[in-house]
């Protein structure tokens, strides 16, 4: 029997479902709608029925996922958010030694997902026991029952386009502000399956790469994720970017163009069905067309005039080899896409203010383990570690080590900054760089008071009261929803750091327009560095540009790099 959540957490209640269906694989004609349940009034009459066949098998068993034991698959469909749960299980050889199945629910459209990753553990625990029974419906009925949505409430819904096109100048906005903020709580409670909790993985997995893939979010680019199977993994990225590509609400007012907040559109998972669709977004090239998805149809990598910048994850087999292997960013003209220099440094002064805390948390936890081994006396127990481990000892270490291909991920330093550095080295009789002291000290404000604290001994202690495996499971999700909120606070902070010191700028030339003085916006490179971008790179100038017309409806702003002078002569 499917237990019904009876918690009132706005967290942890679990969202009304619109529909919800079951997915199976038929060797003679594939993908087939096995049964499904929808929103019906108490006379029977149908209100506003969701049309699944011919489109939901689809968006719910992306390809590939035939070499795929389980899987999650996030999606959209008409208004309404999606979640599927996927499992395959063997079966006898007239059977093609394998059983299919996907279940899942659509649900009303509140933030991106409508809460419906809530939903995930209890649509696992569905197809695992349906999958080799697909004639057992009884427990889709029942939780059918306990979870769907109310008739009163179908009035909320509407008929027609997606929500995220209703009233767009308060809902869609709103969302994006609301969002920012959403995470910056001092005490915020995420559920396991919650996108954010995969942050910290898509910080490992991108590196440096993930500054340069915010900005293009930051400017409204159409990312396309290209991903193998499984797509949850994907789906999360999906999620977590258009979450860091928010415009915080300290400095929407900022904005000259209010039509600049409609936030990322995030369509998860999409196939070929989706070409259409697609093809009608960029017929009409505004903001508030923009969107970010993830595919493992590899035919939409080639309709380049759908996309802005494609993103190639690696795949598995590069995780099987244990060669690190990066995502490939590059535009749709072909053009690669990598971090800069400044993005380099900045990534490794945040893992190791990451690392630092981790290396508390560790020390903590044997502190713990130490006392509790002398409280309870337990002189058999050699498991509890009265000193750091090895690994602890080194991770001081570890942090500084360089990153595994690091050439291929960030563009190369120029040799106008190659000779600027040397200059001031010569000059200065080898005195520690001055400007690079600033980007520590700029690096060090933006870390400040990040929202990343140990636990204390008293939530440890108050953890041996649950099983191990229970404090285990626990300690993780603290540690990676801790993660979330920091990376989520950081990157708004960053984009603060442009959008402020762009309003600035805006704001002192049109007071020298008004006194007859020339109104052309020029960026030098000291505006660069108060950014926190990189002053030497053509492709953090280009990004200056494009923030300027998006978001201040200013055309034609000039970027003036340093310049070295020697006896009246430029040197670079």
């Amino acid at each position: 029997m499917v237990a019904r959540d009876s918690s009132k957490s706005p967290e942890v209640a679990l969202p009304r479902i619109a529909a919800l269906f079951l997915v199976v694989f038929d060797r003679k004609v594939g993908c087939v709608m096995n049964s499904r349940l929808e929103k019906r009034s108490t006379d029977g009459r149908g209100l506003g029925l969701v049309e699944l066949d011919g489109v939901v098998e689809y968006k719910s068993l992306p390809s590939g996922l035939h070499n795929c034991d389980e899987d999650l698959v996030y999606f959209v469909h008409e208004q309404y958010s999606g979640i599927s749960a996927f499992a395959n299980r063997p079966a006898d050889e007239s059977e093609r030694n394998a059983h299919f199945a996907a279940v899942g629910v659509l649900v009303k459209p509140s933030g991106r997902l409508g809460r419906s990753w809530l939903h995930a553990q209890r649509l696992r625990h569905l197809v695992d026991n349906i999958v080799d029974d697909i004639n057992d419906t009884d427990v889709l009925q029942e939780y059918w029952e306990q979870n769907r949505i109310a008739v009163e409430d179908e009035q909320d819904v509407g008929d027609g386009e997606p929500s995220t096109d209703h009233h767009p100048s308060n809902q869609r906005k709103q969302r994006a502000l609301s969002d920012a903020a959403g995470l910056h709580s001092r005490n915020p409670t995420l559920s396991h399956h919650h996108p954010a909790m995969s942050l910290a993985q898509h910080l490992d997995t991108f590196g440096p790469l993930i500054f340069p893939l915010q900005r293009a979010a930051l400017l409204k680019k159409r990312i396309l994720v290209m991903s193998p199977a499984p797509v949850h993994t994907a789906c999360n990225l999906v999620y977590n970017l258009s979450v860091l590509s928010n415009i915080p609400p300290s400095v929407a007012d900022m904005l000259q163009d209010r039509g600049a907040l409609y936030p990322l559109r995030p369509l998860f998972n999409i196939g070929i069905h989706d070409i259409d669709y697609l093809s009608q977004l960029a017929s009409d090239a505004k903001p508030q067309n923009s969107w970010i998805a993830c595919t493992t149809d590899d035919i939409l990598e080639t309709k380049s005039k759908l996309y802005d910048v494609l993103v190639e994850l690696p795949s598995r087999d590069a995780v099987v080899t244990g060669v690190k292997q990066w995502p490939h960013i590059r535009t749709s003209t072909g053009e690669d896409i990598k971090a800069t220099q400044r993005d380099l440094r900045r990534y490794y002064a945040l893992k190791r203010e990451l690392n630092r805390v981790q290396h508390s948390r560790r020390a903590l936890q044997n502190e713990r383990e130490a006392e509790e081994a002398i409280e309870d006396d337990d002189t058999d127990n050699e498991n509890a570690p009265l000193v750091p481990s090895r690994q602890d000892q080194r991770s001081e270490q570890d942090q500084y080590v360089q990153l595994e291909g690091e050439a291929k991920l960030a563009e190369p330093s120029s040799w106008a900054s190659i000779a600027y550095t040397s200059f001031l080295w010569w000059a200065s009789a080898g005195e520690k760089d001055a400007l690079l002291d600033d980007e520590a000290c700029q690096d060090a404000r933006l870390l400040d008071d990040l929202p990343l604290p140990a636990p204390s001994r008293q939530s440890w202690r108050s953890g041996r009261k649950r099983s191990s495996g229970q404090e285990d499971s626990d300690g993780d999700d603290e540690r990676l929803q801790s993660v979330a909120v920091t990376l989520v606070a950081y990157a708004h902070r960053l984009t603060t750091l442009v959008m402020s010191t762009l309003a600035d700028i805006v704001q002192v030339t049109e007071a020298e327009r008004r006194d007859g003085d020339e109104s052309t916006i020029t960026i030098h490179s000291e505006d660069l560095r108060r950014m926190g971008l990189d002053e030497w790179s053509q492709s953090d100038g280009e990004f200056v540009k494009e923030m300027a017309a998006l978001y201040f409806g200013r055309d034609g702003v000039q970027t003036v790099g340093r310049t070295v002078d020697l006896c009246g002569l430029k040197i670079c």
